[in-house]
């Protein structure tokens, strides 16, 4: 992800630089063309004058371009504008709880905020809590085959062993399979706090805490 631009730090200088710049190197070029135009007429031979057409049609062009640069550059401004009123909007979200969609789990004190949906009736669920280092920690079975529903996953906080793992950010994948054991597709979301709005290139994105940042439409209800 490129650079993202914070509802505290949101401005249109970044965005208007290439339209300003443009039109500065615009009018330098104008400036020397008009420079070599006026020399040329003084140093020409009166007896045999020059065809003027060519620099016409050159004055045009240049007053064409002109249009563009400026036309560009009030787009600029207007995209910042928008931007600084969607973040502005976003804003308000601040310190909201959402449901994001996100194998993230989050544990704390034995607890997390993790759920899990099915698409239809499962017969076997399983899942498997991996750690930052992408070990598998503790496989967990037996699981809610409920569709349609928010299924909590059961998860303590221990390892395979019984061993309390320290409070931080884990990763869970969840796999469900039918009575004919064919696989079930499902989505796995957590309540977490919006933290911060940001803006990238045009986009509205979400800090929702231990270390993720989600887009908008990874955001499926506000509480």
């Amino acid at each position: 992800m490129d650079t993202l631009t914070s509802v505290s730090n949101l401005n249109r200088a970044g965005t208007t630089s290439n339209g300003a710049q443009s039109l500065s190197q615009l009018s330098d070029d104008y400036t020397q063309f008009l420079s070599l135009l006026t020399a040329q007429i003084s140093n020409q031979d009166p007896l045999s004058p020059m065809d003027s057409t060519q620099f016409v049609a050159q004055l045009a062009q240049m007053s064409q371009v002109e249009q563009a640069v400026q036309t560009n550059l009030n787009l600029e401004n207007l995209r910042a504008d928008l931007g600084a009123y969607a973040v502005a909007s976003g804003s308000q979200l601040i310190g909201q709880t959402v449901s994001v969609a996100s194998n993230t789990v989050m544990l704390e004190d034995g607890q997390t905020d993790t759920y899990y949906r099915l698409g239809g009736e499962a017969a076997k669920v399983t899942a498997e809590i991996q750690d930052p280092l992408g070990r598998v920690i503790r496989t967990l079975s037996g699981l809610s085959g409920e569709a349609n529903t928010h299924n909590p996953l059961t998860w303590d906080g221990r390892d395979d062993y019984g061993n309390p793992v320290l409070n931080g950010r884990y990763t869970v994948t969840i796999t469900a399979l039918d009575a004919e054991d064919k696989p079930l597709p499902g989505l796995v979301f957590r309540d977490a706090e919006i933290k911060e709005v940001m803006i990238d290139s045009g986009q509205m994105f979400f800090d929702v805490g231990g270390d993720e940042i989600v887009g908008h439409g990874s955001i499926l209800a506000i509480r």
